[in-house]
């Protein structure tokens, strides 16, 4: 498996690389940018307004650097000369566990790296210079690690981004296993964010959104609930096995064309 997970890293190694350096460079730069436009208390706030666009392309970020792979191996018939030497299963399953990796760090990386930009690189804040401390009361989720621990709770975040960035790459990856149009593929998962984050709005269940367990900052403190780190993934999840029981169980779409 190891073996198999190396050679799927080789082939996935450059855009990777290439996504978290741009994506690393870009987060830093907007983290120690951005803020000077904002009254702010805490320096790790920097880092939450630096990285909005990222949080709003994440799954572009996530699929776009990977799930290309599938996609052109089954167009070239690649798959099939791994046939002979290891099983559809072992195969799916090492190509999957280096995708999720890469994803992974794909946000990682960034998000962490920016937060010790903000923290401890870019110049500090005053917040009476900046903020109203006196008639503004400050309020956000985690509060004491917010403001106490900063570091832990970017790394802790940046963590809990990373997972969902598993989450939508393998809605993506699922995607590339049955569906010949790349395009698809790549902005398929983008597509579903924006459609699930329009109609839960309508609905007015906003806590339950999939951005909301991205980026809970994005409602009111008061309104997020445990359901709303939980939910998103679980309907995500849902979706990923719909998809794959359409294409591989119902339309019988085989990913080993032989």
């Amino acid at each position: 498996m190891f073996r198999l997970m190396k050679n799927e890293w080789k082939k996935l190694k450059s855009p990777v690389l290439g996504a978290i350096a741009i994506l690393s460079l870009v987060a830093c730069i907007l983290s120690s940018t951005l803020y000077l436009d904002y009254s702010l208390y805490y320096d790790i706030e920097a880092w939450e307004i630096g990285t909005e666009l990222i949080g709003f392309l994440f799954p572009l970020f996530v699929v776009i650097p990977i799930c290309w792979n599938m996609y052109y191996e089954r167009k070239n018939n690649f798959l099939l000369y791994t046939m002979p030497r290891v099983s559809k299963r072992k195969y799916l399953t090492a190509k999957w566990l280096t995708s999720a990796i890469s994803s992974f760090f794909i946000l990682f990386i960034p998000y962490f790296l920016s937060a010790i930009f903000a923290l401890y690189v870019k110049s500090p804040i005053d917040p009476y210079a900046t903020a109203d401390v006196s008639v503004t009361p400050f309020r956000h989720i985690f509060l004491e690690l917010f403001t106490q621990t900063p570091l832990l709770y970017a790394f802790l975040l940046s963590c809990w981004k990373s997972l969902i960035g598993i989450f939508v790459m393998s809605l993506g990856f699922v995607l590339s296993l049955y569906v010949d149009n790349i395009f698809v593929i790549l902005t398929g998962p983008f597509i579903y964010e924006i459609l699930e984050n329009f109609i839960l709005s309508i609905l007015g269940l906003e806590k339950y959104r999939l951005v909301t367990a991205f980026e809970p900052t994005s409602l009111a403190t008061e309104s997020i609930a445990i359901g709303s780190f939980l939910m998103g993934l679980l309907v995500i999840s849902i979706v990923i096995v719909a998809v794959w029981l359409y294409f591989g169980k119902i339309k019988r779409i085989p990913v080993f064309k032989v």
